[in-house]
C-alpha cells in the first residue's frame, strides 16, 4: 500500500513539474541592481545592492509603498533580504569577495532595529 502512494505520488509530482506554465503578469523592479526579494505582510520586499535603497513593492500594481536608505550597512553591500515576523532583515557583505557578512534588521516601516553577525 506505501509503494503505490509513492508511485501515485510521484506520478503527480511529474504531472505537475511538467504542466505548461503561464506568466499571470509581471512588474517593473523598483531600481536596476535588486540583490535580494522577499515577501511578507502582502508586499514584495527588495534591496538594491548600488543604491542600498530597500523598497516595499505591491505585488498586485509594481507601485513603491515605502522605501528607505539602508545606512546601517556602513562598509557592507547589500547582497540578500528575507522577511519574517514583521521584519525586514537585509544582508550585508563586505567587498571584494563579499565575507565578513552582517544582517540588519528594519521594521516594515524602515526603522533600524539592530544587527548581528552572520559569520560563524
Amino acid at each position: 500500500m506505501k509503494f503505490a502512494v509513492i508511485i501515485v505520488s510521484l506520478f503527480l509530482f511529474a504531472a505537475i513539474s511538467l504542466a505548461d506554465y503561464q506568466i499571470i503578469s509581471t512588474i517593473d523592479a523598483p531600481d536596476t541592481n535588486i540583490s535580494g526579494l522577499g515577501f511578507g505582510n502582502g508586499s514584495l520586499w527588495a534591496v538594491d545592492s548600488v543604491t542600498e535603497f530597500a523598497y516595499e513593492v505591491d505585488p498586485a500594481t509594481g507601485s513603491i509603498q515605502n522605501s528607505w536608505f539602508c545606512a546601517a550597512n556602513g562598509t557592507r553591500i547589500p547582497s540578500g533580504l528575507t522577511f519574517a515576523n514583521n521584519t525586514v532583515y537585509i544582508i550585508g557583505t563586505a567587498p571584494p569577495n563579499l565575507i565578513d557578512s552582517w544582517c540588519y534588521r528594519y521594521n516594515t516601516s524602515g526603522v533600524y532595529q539592530g544587527l548581528f553577525d552572520l559569520d560563524c
